[in-house]
Order: structure tokens, then C-alpha cells, then sequence
């Protein structure tokens, strides 16, 4: 080794062991590369540290006290590459998903993480499964060689402790002087312009700790009343008209003629066109784009404001996990309303069949209880099956409905080459092959879509009771555009429109997602809900916007004032499938076990006393056992389990008694 060589070593020892010099310099290229890999290039990091020096610095000020903690731990370097790899591999999974999805990584994906895994392989081919799988067990294999191996290092309490107090202080004092000088706002409403300006370690950062609504400064009953005042808190007149209330949330559905540059050799949506031009219909403004289903799906049924919650927060995952809120659910059970919902997805994604409990559905249909659904080349359940779906719980019912229907078939993502069984609708304007091929294959998922609604309109026309269908979008499409491509000025714009079977007024109104329900309510003279009445009454006014958050804030968090200090609205005993499962006998027939009932879908399990038994879906009225011998007393249940192995529902328990087995014929009877 030379001199110039040992000089080097000496350098870089001395900055190592300073954990001012390694911990400033070593976080100063961590955030350089985590903002390089957020903007998918090299320049896009250099950029944000030219174009935003101070938010630069307030990443860098977070890393580098993370750094400089690793000097109390005598495995340093052990320590160091924990660090290094926690900051390193969020910045990787950010890129990934802004390639997938759109929208930025937010603490609260970690929390959805387990169905995430579910449909993972519709975004990764097995071959990126397989590697990612062999990356992570490198990566393990590497840590526990490493802390075996890595020697220990010295501690210097006093240096280490004044190092990260020092760049700590320095990291609080920024974010502190920025967040009450305005510079970084209190609320996020564009995500992505949020992490691209100030930086995906501080907006990660803070979407771990940022919850909930922060409470309004004015915040009395005094300030309640006046609002209470203002909009009406008089009794309900109650309306001359009910109808049954159908609205479908689209899955990522759009006009797609709104790209300006391109052509379609056949409308991808002719049935939509059709309804703008003849239905009530408008802009609608929705809080996010390319993901984040539940957040549109949120603003719909509560009319509350996203704006006021915590980055990248997702209701549905946070106090929708226990406490009840207002809804339209609620406010249209007021009036003899009972509450469906459909989602032809898995229902624990997003946690719909605890948060639909606190929404106020009395029925909840996810496809686990479901059967029959055709699927798309991705696997995504088509949205025709849901017309049978809605119209088969209308009937069930003597009372109005409201029903509510999340579709899944647009979702992404949208493939770049061709896959098995996939149709297109061709397209001009759009000279890179692979993302053509993906505006094709969304072109014809939208054709697909479209033809559900043209069906459901025909199912709903086709019935003796007055009905209103509220179609819209919940977010534009997760493809590589830019805004400059659309005829209309953002990506966070949807589009509703307002069917009815009867005679009605056509209106065009640009409206928020938070105000939708109230403006269907409004059209049918309806205004029950504390919340409806101030979108109906007071949406013009200058403080409408101060005044929807003290509500809210009161209502999640505060001391509900304005529901006279008590909480009105409690968890409803929601019954998972508008259908319910049952079993009618257990028979034997040439070695073989059978359950006999109805309404058995692909996720029915039998359950023998109280453990799983190897079941086969043989059709909606027998399931297979392949298990052992049932014995005389066995308690029998047939349970909906998901794909993540969460329980949705059971029967009733049916006590097996060998005397009362049925004639083997009733198996073909039934399966007939």
C-alpha cells in the first residue's frame, strides 16, 4: 500500500469515526439518491437540491440524526447499515409503486400490507417475485453476517450525544420555523407535489406521526352553535319523493376521450357519453389520483373534507376502525333507508367489512360472497357481475335501498405487452409501443365498464320503482401522462352523472367528492345530517370551508357539541352478504362426505368443530369434505375466509347426527 493510498484510508477513518463529518456527509448522499429514485433519475435529484435547498436540508438534517445515533452502539457499522438500508429501501419501494400506482409510499400502505400481498402478482411477473424473495433473504443473510462479523467500535458517549442533540435541534428548529412560517402547509391536498417539494423523507416521515384532524383554534361551543344556527338544526321535513339510491364508484374510470392527442377507432364509452349529454352531470374533484380507492369512496359517504386529515391518511384505517360517523347511511336510515354495499374485490381490503360497520351498511357483499364473477386477463373480477348482485338485494328487500357498489375491473396495473386472453380498442396519438399497449388494454377495460353500466341502466328501468344512479369515477387512471394531455386542467378531476327512471330536471354542476351525497339528497328533497345541511345551505358562503372542518373536528374529535355532547351514531350489526349461507343436512354418499345448503361461493370453508377441514367448492349448494369421517355430534360450520386468511362470516352451527343423513340422491338434486 502506498502513501497516497494509507493518506486516503486515514481521511476516510477520520470522517468515519466523527459522527458530525460521516453522519452529515453519508445523509447527504442517502437523500440525494432517495429523491434521484423518487423522480426516477440521477437529475431529478441534483434539481431538488437546486430548486428546493432548504427542503434538501431538512431531509438531509432527519437523516443525518439517525446517523449520528449509531455512535452510542459499539456494532457500528452493523448499525449504520440498518440505517442505510431502512431510508435506502423505502426510497426503492417509493420508486416502485410511483411505476405501479402513481401515488407516493405513506405509512399507511404498511398497515394495508396483507391483502396488498393478495394481488401483488398482478403487479410483479413470478420472475420479480422469485428475485425479490432471493434480494430479501440476501439482505438478511447479509445482516446477521455482518453483526457477526463487524468489529466493535469505541463509544464516545459525550461526542455521540452532542452530535445528534445538536443535529436534532437544528432538524426540529427547521421543520418547526417552516411548518409555523407557512413554508410547509398544515395540510397536503396534491400528495405528489407534496413529496416532490419538500421530500420523501420528511413527508414519509411525517405521514407515520400526522393523524387525525388538528384541533381548529377558535374551537367552543359557542363557535358549534353559531354554525348549528346558521345552516339548521330544525327537525326534517320529510320528502315527497324516495327513491332507491344506487351509486358505483368506477374503479379508476374516466372519459377517456378526454385525451386531447388521441384517437379511438370505436368509443370506449358510448353509454357515459350518452349520459352526459342527457343526465345531470359535472366536474368532480376527488383527493387523490392513480390509487387510493377508499379515500374518494370516504369523501362520498361522510361528506367530510379529506383536505383536514393527516398525510396520506386513510380514514378507513385509522378512527373507522372503531368509532362510528355520520353518513349518508345513516342519514337515509332516517327515512326508512336500508344500506347495501358491493365491492366485486376482497372485502378486507381497506378494511371495508370493519369500517362499513361504522359507515352504517346493514349488508355488506365482497366477492367472498360471490359466485359466477368472470375475471379480466389480470384477474380482477369484471364489473358485469355486479348488476345481478344489486339488483338481487333490491328485491330482497320491502324498504328503499340505498346501495353502494365499489367496481374493481379497471384497476391497474395496465399491462405494457400482451397477456393471455386480452382485447384492445386500438389507438393513434401515442408513439411508445409499450405505453400504447397500455392505453389499448385500458381502453378496452373501460368499453367493458361501460357495457355494465348500459346493462344496469337496462336492469334498473326494468323495475316497478322509482330509482336514481349516481356513476362515477374515483380517481384518473394510474398510466404515464401528463396533465397537459387532458382537456381538463388536473388529475384530480372525475366526472358524475345522475340517471333517474323517472322524469328529471338535468343540471351541470362542478362539485367536490364531499359534497356528492348532499347534492343527490338535495336533488330528491332531502336534508337529513348536520353535515348535508351545510353543503346544501352553506357551500357559497366565504367561511364554509372553516366551518365544514370545525364540524368535522368536533364530530371525530372533539366533544361532539354539536350532537348535544353525545355520540348519535353507533357500529351497525352489518350482515356480511346480502344472501345469507346456510346448511341444510350433511350426507355420505360411495366414501365421501358432503355439505349440503346454500349460497356456497369458492371462499366457503368448512369448519368441524371449530378447525378447518379440507373442503371443495362443488357449486353454490355442495361443498366436498376430504377430510375424516364426520362422528355423531360434530358441530358444523361453513365460514367465508379470504384470501388473506381473515374470517368474514359463518353460519349458524349445524350439529351432525347420522340419523338424519338424506337420501344420496339429494346431492344431484341439489347440484341441479
Amino acid at each position: 500500500m502506498n502513501k497516497n493510498e494509507k493518506k486516503w484510508i486515514r481521511i476516510w477513518r477520520r470522517i468515519w469515526n466523527s459522527p458530525w463529518l460521516f453522519g452529515l456527509l453519508g445523509s447527504f448522499c442517502m437523500v440525494l439518491l432517495i429523491e434521484s429514485l423518487s423522480r426516477h433519475t440521477f437529475w431529478g435529484g441534483v434539481l431538488f437540491l437546486v430548486q428546493e435547498p432548504v427542503n434538501f436540508l431538512m431531509n438531509w438534517l432527519i437523516i443525518a440524526a439517525f446517523l449520528s445515533l449509531t455512535y452510542f452502539i459499539p456494532k457500528r457499522i452493523f448499525a449504520q447499515a440498518i440505517v442505510v438500508l431502512v431510508f435506502v429501501g423505502l426510497g426503492i419501494i417509493n420508486c416502485v409503486l410511483l411505476y405501479t400506482r402513481v401515488t407516493p409510499l405513506e405509512a399507511v400502505d404498511f398497515s394495508i400490507l396483507r391483502t396488498g400481498i393478495s394481488i401483488v402478482n398482478i403487479y410483479l411477473t413470478m420472475l420479480q417475485l422469485i428475485l425479490c424473495a432471493a434480494a430479501i433473504l440476501a439482505v438478511i443473510a447479509g445482516l446477521v453476517l455482518l453483526f457477526v462479523k463487524s468489529p466493535k467500535s469505541s463509544v464516545r458517549p459525550g461526542v455521540a450525544a452532542a452530535s445528534f442533540g445538536g443535529i436534532a435541534v437544528c432538524a426540529a428548529a427547521l421543520i418547526t420555523g417552516l411548518t409555523f412560517s407557512g413554508a410547509i402547509p398544515a395540510n397536503f391536498a396534491d400528495l405528489n407535489k407534496a413529496y416532490d417539494t419538500y421530500g420523501f423523507t420528511y413527508c414519509f416521515s411525517r405521514s407515520i406521526f400526522d393523524r387525525g384532524i388538528p384541533k381548529p383554534e377558535d374551537y367552543s361551543a359557542y363557535t358549534i352553535e353559531e354554525i348549528l344556527s346558521t345552516i339548521g338544526s330544525e327537525e326534517n321535513q320529510k320528502p315527497e319523493q324516495t327513491p332507491n339510491i344506487i351509486m358505483v364508484q368506477l374503479e379508476s374510470f374516466m372519459d377517456i376521450n378526454l385525451f386531447s392527442h388521441l384517437t379511438f377507432a370505436t368509443n370506449p364509452v358510448p353509454n357515459f357519453t350518452k349520459l352526459k349529454e342527457t343526465c345531470s352531470t359535472g366536474k368532480l374533484y376527488v383527493p387523490t389520483v392513480g390509487a387510493g380507492t377508499a379515500n374518494t369512496e370516504f369523501e362520498v359517504l361522510t361528506g367530510m373534507n379529506l383536505d383536514e386529515f393527516g398525510t396520506g391518511e386513510y380514514p378507513y384505517k385509522t378512527f373507522l376502525q372503531e368509532k362510528s360517523c355520520e353518513s349518508i347511511c345513516y342519514n337515509l336510515r332516517e327515512l326508512g333507508y336500508v344500506s347495501q354495499g358491493f365491492h366485486n374485490n376482497t372485502g378486507t381490503f381497506y378494511s371495508r367489512h370493519i369500517a362499513y360497520k361504522n359507515l352504517g351498511f346493514d349488508t355488506f357483499t365482497p366477492l367472498e360472497y360471490m359466485s359466477g364473477y368472470p375475471v379480466n386477463p389480470l384477474g380482477w373480477a369484471k364489473d358485469a357481475c355486479l348488476t345481478d348482485q344489486i339488483i338481487g338485494a333490491m328485491e330482497t328487500t320491502e324498504e328503499q335501498d340505498f346501495v353502494f357498489a365499489v367496481s374493481v375491473q379497471g384497476h391497474g396495473k395496465y399491462p405494457s405487452e400482451p397477456v393471455e386472453g386480452e382485447k384492445l380498442i386500438s389507438i393513434d396519438g401515442i408513439e411508445d409501443a409499450e405505453l400504447c399497449h397500455q392505453f389499448e388494454y385500458y381502453a378496452y377495460q373501460l368499453w367493458e365498464m361501460d357495457q355494465f353500466i348500459g346493462e344496469l341502466i337496462e336492469a334498473l328501468e326494468a323495475m316497478d320503482e322509482d330509482c336514481v344512479l349516481v356513476l362515477y369515477g374515483d380517481h384518473q387512471p394510474s398510466l404515464e401522462y401528463d396533465v397537459e394531455d387532458l382537456s381538463i386542467d388536473s388529475k384530480y378531476i372525475s366526472e358524475y352523472v345522475i340517471w333517474t327512471n323517472y322524469p328529471a330536471e338535468r343540471e351541470v354542476r362542478d362539485i367536490e367528492a364531499y359534497q356528492l351525497s348532499a347534492l343527490v339528497m338535495e336533488s330528491l328533497g332531502m336534508e337529513n345530517g348536520l353535515l348535508t345541511k351545510l353543503h346544501q345551505r352553506y357551500c357559497e358562503n366565504d367561511d364554509y370551508l372553516d366551518a365544514l372542518r370545525m364540524l368535522q373536528y368536533d364530530m371525530l374529535y372533539g366533544d361532539m357539541l354539536a350532537y348535544g355532547g353525545a355520540g348519535i351514531y353507533t357500529p351497525v350489526d352489518m350482515q356480511m352478504g346480502f344472501r345469507e349461507i346456510q346448511i341444510h343436512h350433511a350426507t355420505y354418499v360411495e366414501g365421501r362426505y358432503y355439505i349440503v345448503g346454500e349460497n356456497f361461493t369458492k371462499s366457503s370453508q368448512v369448519y368441524i368443530n371449530d378447525h378447518g377441514a379440507d373442503t371443495t367448492f362443488i357449486s353454490d349448494t355442495v361443498l366436498l369434505l376430504s377430510d375424516d369421517a364426520l362422528q355423531e355430534g360434530d358441530q358444523i360450520t361453513v365460514r367465508q375466509i379470504t384470501g388473506d386468511f381473515i374470517e368474514l362470516g359463518s353460519t349458524k352451527a349445524y350439529i351432525y347426527t347420522k340419523s338424519q343423513e338424506p337420501h344420496a340422491a339429494t346431492i344431484d338434486e341439489a347440484e341441479d
